[in-house]
């Protein structure tokens, strides 16, 4: 347990976020917002930068339609597919501590699984899994709920009778279903729950207390009402795919974890998590774009270091984060909308970068 003792120590002494006032920004991000978003399709949106000199927080909208209520930077949103990049975190961290290895194969873990995929095969997504189960819908009964039945069980039964039909380790094809089983694995070498090893080994050392799968009273009152085209919808439950889709999270716990990324809290987990910046396959996204572990990594300009993104969307939620260690630069962009707003994100991303010129 010697990492987790480092980060501990290191958060007691780690200043907390000193949140600042840069007037330019503030015109920056008043006028994207007057430009880009449409509060009748997103209800509510916040925002988080960090930039080398300090760190910014902005909000705008409702956090439910009607309600006059401002979210902040503690509003709870859903986070969908960032969740991705957590579990890679928490993968990680485990085989820090030797509680497995990336090379340990699937069926070590589940015996009926018979398909020689690694731990970090289904992390890099190539797996050759599909997206999703192909016994999926069948166990949808609400669309506005569609993973609350669907079980441990029926993700085990569909992937102990499925052929692979991609070569495993060499192309990227991004897969929910490998994530679903990551979790799996997850649980068992951890021996407990995915919340609980998540809060154990990562966030309670961050000190990120509002990013959780389940919520407590509290954080429910805290939570923006979700929105899709057709009017609002719920938070989405879970009886697996919680460490591909299942976070709910706030722009200030997601700086923090991005802060971390950026080495502000010099710990051993700093460097041990940048393992999951390395690149392992290019994308099927576009074509300067590859998968790290649970990242997605670009090269934004010709001679300027790669970048690191993932982007969550849910039915009433949609999620963006990115982050530039050779800069110390991260943007968070959160929603309680469908829509994307990523096109949101990556212009903030751009801009506090100077477009990729040097300053």
């Amino acid at each position: 347990m010697k990492l987790i003792y480092t980060i501990f120590f290191s958060i007691l002494i780690c200043p907390a976020f000193i949140f600042a006032q840069n007037k330019s920004l503030d015109k920056l991000i008043k006028n994207i917002i007057k430009r880009e978003v449409n509060f009748k399709e997103t209800p509510g949106i916040s925002i988080g930068i960090i930039d080398p000199d300090s760190t910014y927080t902005y909000n705008f909208g409702e956090t439910q339609k009607g309600s006059k209520q401002t979210p902040d930077a503690n509003t709870i949103y859903e986070i969908g597919s960032v969740t991705k990049v957590f579990t890679t975190a928490l993968l990680t961290i485990m085989e820090y501590e030797k509680m497995l290895t990336y090379e340990d194969t699937i069926g070590q873990y589940f015996s009926e699984l018979k398909q020689p995929v690694t731990l970090l095969q289904l992390a890099n997504h190539s797996s050759g899994f599909p997206k999703l189960p192909h016994n999926f819908g069948s166990k949808e009964q609400d669309t506005n709920q569609p993973y609350i039945n669907y079980t441990r069980e029926d993700l085990l039964a569909f992937l102990s009778n499925y052929v692979l039909t991609k070569a495993k380790g060499e192309k990227y094809a991004y897969s929910h279903t490998g994530y679903a089983l990551l979790t799996e694995i997850i649980e068992e070498a951890g021996e407990t729950t995915f919340d609980e090893l998540l809060q154990n080994y990562l966030f309670n050392h961050l000190k990120m207390n509002d990013t959780r799968i389940i919520l407590n009273d509290e954080q429910h009152m805290r939570l923006a009402q979700g929105n899709s085209p057709g009017g609002e919808v719920p938070a989405w439950e879970y009886r697996s795919f919680e460490g591909a889709l299942g976070l709910k999270s706030t722009v200030n716990d997601l700086l923090k974890f991005l802060s971390m990324h950026l080495g502000d809290h010099h710990t051993a987990l700093d460097e041990t998590l940048r393992k999951n910046f390395e690149r392992h396959h290019e994308s099927n996204f576009r074509s300067d774009t590859y998968s790290g572990l649970g990242w997605h990594i670009q090269s934004p300009r010709r001679r300027v270091p790669d970048v690191y993104i993932h982007v969550g969307t849910t039915h009433g939620y949609h999620a963006f984060l990115a982050v530039a260690p050779h800069s110390h630069t991260a943007v968070v962009v959160l929603s309680n909308s469908k829509k994307s707003t990523s096109g949101i994100g990556q212009m903030i991303f751009d801009t506090i970068n100077f477009n990729w010129r040097r300053k």
